[in-house]
């Protein structure tokens, strides 16, 4: 049995490793990770039966962290570790079904027991899972994997599709649906797919491919092959905002896995066209593009320019992008997640413009939940137009005005940030610099200081995974006592209070 444990205290893991008598728990294998995005990366190629995980760490926390497992590896068997017993803490434990939630200091009695039930739990399941292996469900799945494959094993195919009923003896055509990421699957939809196909005396074999996509193999006669366009137009119908993708049709079932490869591709061009729902087979899909990879280096020539001028080379990407439509989708999200990074470091303030993006880390996780191009296109034109109007609106103040906003943006994490320091920074006295200031802003830089702190902190409260002294370090306060003081007298409730605003 395997186990990875995660945690950014090295003591806490090695401690663990030696004092705990893995042999005697029937682990053999274990792994360490220092966050959780390296955690995640080790856990899908090591496989963990057990995650030992503690909640507060850099990158990723342990609670996102359980979440992307639960999704990739739903048997593995979770254990949460915080020095901080807080309620939202135990509610994600409850929601990702945890097997424990154990305090800090950890005694290492209490890790034990929870990793003995971790691992009767994993054996149980095990066994459950052996079992049915043998029934139709888990036949006809690998019959599936097997068929949208390659070259697969004749005689291996001809044992599975016997044994499940399904005709190695006709036509056959891969379907793939997607369902809208943020809708709600009724549980029935492969049932009502499999009715609709029995209807043209078909057959079909499905599976869910991850939450929301699902596949379909239909193997109808000849003769009713008319019948496939009426049942295309039955599915858009049943379920009014799902995607259809169609591969070509095989006459053997040898060549199933080409109809699969086909559909897969089909089913690319969704991203570029949001507003079709069928898609089918062009033959340039299947050219294989790769962006150019001169564009990122173009990018970077133009991206100390104006906004205005970086907003115009976007504009000609996304129309080529649109044009072309042929790049596969994992593509261009990795190309924009570049480019807004990019942007991002050259103007920090474009965190304070949208709430959206708070930080770096949430770049990709927030393209990655777009769906399609223009989604993508739209927001990176909300970005650049604020950052415009940003400028125009600063372009009205002097020089030295411009100078403290931007030292402000920089530096007010810092805790000795103070008018003293900005007016030597800049060359002119404190008295001189504030009233310079409060003339052009009409408040006092003290008081835009006070402000621009507290508008930060909200935004990081907004952002559940920091923890509220975190949140008071990164924005310039010296404990999270007189943070917690500052920001009550300004806004009317305690951050917590703040932060709960919205449950």
């Amino acid at each position: 049995m395997k186990i990875l444990i995660a945690d950014d205290e090295d003591y806490a893991r090695e401690g663990l490793i030696e004092e705990i008598d893995w042999e005697e728990l029937g682990i053999d294998e274990i792994m360490q990770a220092v966050n959780g995005a390296e955690a995640l990366k080790i856990a899908r190629w090591f496989q963990p039966d057990i995650v030992l995980t503690d909640i507060h760490m850099p990158r990723m926390d342990g609670i996102a962290f359980a979440g992307e497992l639960v999704k990739q590896l739903p048997g593995s068997k979770i254990i949460l570790i915080s020095g901080y017993m807080e309620i939202e803490y135990l509610k994600s434990a409850i929601e990702l079904s945890v097997i424990d939630y154990i305090e800090k200091p950890a005694e290492v009695e209490t890790v034990k027991k929870a990793l003995r039930r971790a691992v009767e739990e994993s054996l149980r399941e095990k066994k459950i899972q052996e079992a049915d292996e043998s029934n139709l469900e888990f036949r006809q799945q690998k019959l599936f994997e097997l068929l949208v494959r390659k070259d697969s094993d004749r005689k291996t195919v001809e044992k599975l599709a016997a044994s499940t009923g399904f005709s190695l003896n006709g036509e056959y055509v891969c379907l793939l649906i997607q369902f809208p990421r943020h809708g709600k699957r009724g549980g029935g939809e492969l049932r009502s797919v499999t009715e609709l196909v029995h209807g043209m005396e078909g057959q079909v074999l499905g599976l869910w491919r991850g939450e929301t996509s699902l596949e379909l193999i239909v193997c109808y006669g000849e003769r009713n092959a008319y019948r496939l366009s009426p049942l295309y137009q039955k599915l858009l119908e049943q379920w009014p905002e799902c995607r259809l993708a169609v591969g070509i049709e095989a006459g053997d079932w040898r060549t199933i896995y080409n109809s699969y490869r086909t559909a897969r591709a089909a089913m690319n061009c969704a991203f570029y066209q949001a507003e079709q729902r069928m898609f089918e087979i062009d033959e340039k899909i299947m050219e294989k593009r790769f962006i150019e990879p001169g564009l990122y280096g173009s990018f970077l020539r133009i991206l100390s320019d104006s906004p205005r001028r970086i907003s115009e080379w976007f504009q000609e990407l996304f129309e080529d992008l649109f044009t072309r439509k042929y790049y596969q989708k994992e593509q261009v999200y990795t190309l924009m997640t570049s480019l807004l990074t990019a942007v991002y470091r050259q103007y920090p303030q474009g965190y304070d413009l949208l709430p959206e993006v708070a930080g770096e880390e949430q770049i990709q996780p927030f393209l990655l939940g777009m769906e399609s191009l223009q989604e993508i296109r739209e927001f990176t034109e909300r970005l650049l137009g604020k950052l415009e109007e940003q400028g125009e609106e600063l372009s009205g103040y002097g020089r030295v005005i411009r100078g403290v906003l931007d030292y402000v943006a920089e530096h007010y994490g810092e805790e000795d940030l103070s008018i003293a320091r900005i007016a030597e920074q800049l060359h002119f006295s404190p008295a001189y610099l504030n009233v310079l200031f409060k003339q052009e802003r009409k408040v006092t830089l003290k008081q835009y200081l006070n402000n621009y702190r507290l508008e930060k902190a909200k935004r990081l409260l907004d952002q559940e995974y920091l923890k509220i002294t975190e949140i008071a370090e990164k924005c310039g306060y010296a404990n999270a006592n007189y943070f917690a003081k500052v920001f009550r007298e300004a806004v009317g409730m305690t951050p917590v209070e703040y932060r709960n605003r919205k449950k």
